[in-house]
């Protein structure tokens, strides 16, 4: 019985520790320092999504407004159809402001939820740490356990993956045609009830 237990405490023991891994993926000497996202780096232009939001049973829909205000910090919106003001964010890597919030969203788990996410979204720069390959996929893992997908003939980053260092807490998707912009966007929460859609809205 004794012996029984020890085994059962340590495979749980494995099992808890047993780090994310990519299926098929093989470990490749790391070829940059810095992995860059530039579907929200061009400081010169308003990124303007219609975006589809569910979060903890609630829907709601709007405009989302994202511009890069300098070197470090993005501002965004989120608008109903109407032009009335959801969500006033100012974010970066190391910081973050509040500008405006509804009341049905001013609640600190939604917000810090928001935040990391949109944190993930917008970050032009992070530091490699490993670099990965699978198929035509370039893969990079950061240091904080993200890592960007990249399509190896285009260039365009497909999907970004937030880690709890054992398995997959928010899938990001993308879809573009160029590497500078992705016309649609998804952001798909695993442990918790939210997901987000952005879609290009045509000038």
């Amino acid at each position: 019985m004794i012996r029984y237990l020890l085994i059962s405490a340590f495979f749980s023991l494995f099992i808890s520790c047993k780090s994310y891994q990519i299926k098929d993926a093989v470990s490749v000497d790391n070829s940059l320092q810095f992995v860059q996202n530039q579907y929200f780096s061009d400081s010169s232009l308003d990124y303007v999504y219609k975006t589809h939001i569910e979060i903890y049973g609630n829907k709601m829909g709007g405009i989302f407004i994202a511009k890069r205000i300098n070197d470090s910090i993005h501002r965004m919106v989120l608008t109903t159809d109407f032009g009335n003001k959801l969500l006033d964010f100012e974010i970066s890597e190391s910081s973050f402001k509040v500008n405006f919030v509804i009341d049905n969203l001013d609640k600190k788990i939604i917000i810090n939820t928001l935040r990391d996410d949109f944190r993930t979204l917008l970050q032009v720069n992070s530091k490699v740490f490993k670099t990965y390959k699978r198929n035509n996929e370039v893969i990079y893992q950061t240091e904080n356990n993200v890592y960007y997908f990249f399509d190896e003939f285009s260039n365009n980053l497909t999907k970004i993956i937030k880690t709890n260092k054992r398995k997959e807490k928010v899938l990001f998707t993308f879809q573009s045609k160029k590497t500078t912009f992705a016309e649609n966007i998804n952001i798909q929460h695993n442990n918790i009830k939210l997901k987000i859609d952005f879609n290009q809205i045509n000038n």
